[in-house]
């Protein structure tokens, strides 16, 4: 299997967008690159990098192992100090933070901090003007572990990006795997995920968003390899590992809204727009929505004619679905739109 390297990190960062994902496969080397990518610009430049993951229960780990790997300490050109076994070393850790020296007799600068999402306003401690990139790593989850974030996940990185900027320019890297078919980037700024077996680098909002979607499959080279594959033939998991499809996928069957559907709800829920049909005894779910008719929303947009917000003493005029949905009588028009679907069950307590 070919693994994402300086060279393919150096392209897509070459269309100069502000905010940078890379989505893949897992495994493919995405986040070694951009590690990387963070000493040699300390080396060479001075520059300094904010690492992002989405909860603080993350971050221990993630400083641990960070640049713990042999291999990875052999392709960045790290060298970790230890006072007793390494001291000529040119990287140290203290904390969530990593140091880097040009040589032994240079002072200790920070060139890495690493910091959690869910906690925006500890990110102000590393306001700097060399920092010059964001590193949100492992951007993309699952509908079911988005839920478990509290807040706004893009709200939350445009304030740490914003407060970063300042007067200078700072450049947002998010690395992601292809965990779901949508992700609260895509939404926020109506971005089309584009097809699963795609490949390429896509622009928006005029260059400024850039997306890379690379679909790496691993090596069936080996017995033991061989039969892993075989293990999983036919598994949603295989078909993520192996075929490039997304983790979320539920296999479902598209159905189109029948033309004669009589129209049930309109729904705003985490900014995507959804409208849910009736037409003999099934429902229909699809994600386009009539702005002049009635919509709920989990928080007022004030931006429809006749937005209500939805509120908890609602759940009882919703049975008839909650029934359908327990029967299997509920169809969607794609699997992005099911995935959607996923926090409105939340909210109905399913």
């Amino acid at each position: 299997m070919k693994h994402y390297g300086d060279k393919d990190g150096l392209l897509v960062l070459s269309y100069n967008g502000i905010i940078t994902a890379v989505n893949s496969n897992r495994n493919y080397g995405k986040t070694w690159t951009f590690k990387k990518r963070a000493f040699r610009r300390a080396l060479k430049h001075g520059k300094k990098t904010i690492w992002l993951r989405m909860f603080k229960k993350e971050l221990q780990e993630v400083a641990d192992t960070f640049y713990a790997s042999r291999d990875l300490q052999k392709y960045c050109g790290v060298s970790l100090y230890d006072k007793d076994h390494n001291p000529n070393g040119n990287v140290k850790r203290n904390g969530y933070t990593f140091y880097y020296r040009k040589n032994k007799k240079s002072p200790w600068k920070w060139f890495i901090k690493i910091f959690a999402l869910s906690n925006p306003d500890a990110v102000r401690s590393a306001d700097d003007v060399d920092v010059d990139t964001i590193v949100f790593d492992e951007y993309t989850k699952t509908a079911e572990k988005y839920r478990r974030y509290r807040g706004n996940i893009v709200n939350d990185f445009l304030d740490i990006w914003h407060s970063a900027k300042r007067e200078h320019a700072v450049r947002c890297i998010l690395l992601g795997n292809k965990e779901g078919y949508g992700n609260p980037f895509f939404t926020y700024f109506g971005i089309t995920p584009p097809p699963e077996d795609w490949e390429g680098i896509r622009t928006y909002r005029n260059g400024s968003f850039v997306l890379q979607q690379i679909n790496n499959t691993p090596s069936e080279e080996g017995d033991f390899n061989k039969k892993a594959a075989a293990l999983l033939e036919g598994t949603a998991y295989g078909d993520y590992i192996y075929k490039s499809k997304y983790k979320a996928a539920s296999g479902l069957k598209p159905r189109k809204t029948p033309a004669d559907a009589s129209l049930y709800v309109q729904l705003i829920i985490k900014r995507t727009a959804l409208k849910i049909s009736f037409f003999n005894g099934y429902f229909y779910v699809n994600r386009r929505i009539d702005e002049g008719k009635l919509i709920y929303c989990d928080a007022l947009l004030h931006r429809y004619r006749k937005e209500r917000l939805l509120v908890r003493r609602l759940k009882p005029f919703f049975s008839d679905f909650i029934a359908a949905l327990s029967d299997n009588r509920v169809f969607y028009d794609n699997e992005l739109t099911h995935e959607a679907m996923q926090p409105f069950f939340t909210w109905l307590g399913i």
